[in-house]
């Protein structure tokens, strides 16, 4: 007998699906963040600055980002209760994720927390990540470095703004909650190239890594829309292209060289550069 499909089941997908669609996730964070360290795309960096909008999220993306945090939690746990390690999640002073930033807040990660292996070496930065069954293998078969550069990068900005020379890896099977993990070291050759990047985004520049809206690094970015067309965007400083980050962690005029309030006359949008 073929299956029937319920109206009234799918009303009810169709109403989660239309309540993920109208959550309003608020402004697009205004920083270059850890999460980005893996791009080569300048312009990424630039628009996360300025603060950007990103796309819309679809409901099923946004499920997996919520699953991936439960799955956090879980993985902490067992960290704790099964490993015995000494695990610290949460900053003690402010009870947020521990943070780092420079520039007064232009540049900022943060990570899933610090881990200490009472072992008498020092701790560790702590990064959790769930992957499906094909990405799980090839991070155990080849190493994060290999199979996850955008991770193996993401922990290198974090070693560098922590100022901790290694990470602890590891990542959740989601097809069978199989454990596999790595110490990762600091790689100096590696984050003097990626500080370059985020050098040149602070300066203002923001060259595209690619020449089409359809190359596929430009498909998955967040930016994309911001980036390829012009977002009606109310002026604001740090949409300007004359304007520059300061190290007070606003946005200052180039005429004046003095932070501002708003927009003024001479407002123009920021705009990324073609790829040379």
């Amino acid at each position: 007998m073929k299956h029937q499909v319920d109206p009234i089941a799918t009303k009810i997908v169709s109403a989660i699906n239309d309540g993920y669609a109208s959550t309003d996730r608020g402004r697009a964070r205004c920083y270059i963040g850890a999460s980005m360290a893996g791009t080569d795309c300048i312009a990424q960096f630039a628009l996360s600055l300025r603060g950007f909008p990103d796309v819309k999220i679809d409901p099923t993306l946004q499920r997996i980002f919520s699953i991936g945090h439960t799955i956090e939690d879980v993985v902490v746990r067992d960290l704790k209760n099964k490993a015995g390690l000494r695990v610290w999640e949460k900053d003690d002073m402010t009870g947020r994720q521990h943070s780092a930033e420079w520039l007064n807040g232009h540049v900022v990660c943060h990570s899933d927390g610090i881990v200490d292996f009472e072992d008498g070496s020092p701790p560790a930065i702590l990064e959790i990540k769930s992957m499906n069954d094909a990405n799980w293998k090839k991070f155990k078969g080849y190493g994060v470095y290999v199979s996850h550069k955008k991770y193996y990068r993401q922990m290198q900005m974090m070693m560098a703004m922590f100022k901790i020379e290694r990470s602890f890896f590891i990542a959740y099977n989601k097809n069978n909650s199989d454990y596999h993990a790595e110490l990762v070291h600091f790689d100096q050759e590696e984050w003097d190239g990626m500080y370059v990047k985020i050098q040149q985004a602070l300066d203002g520049q923001a060259e595209r890594i690619g020449r089409e809206p359809e190359d596929w690094r430009c498909k998955s970015c967040f930016k994309r829309e911001a980036c390829w067309s012009q977002p009606d965007l109310a002026p604001a400083c740090q949409y300007c292209k004359h304007s520059f980050a300061d190290k007070h962690g606003t946005f200052s005029c180039k005429f004046s060289n003095k932070p501002e309030l708003m927009a003024c006359e001479k407002y123009e949008q920021f705009r990324p550069t073609p790829r040379v």
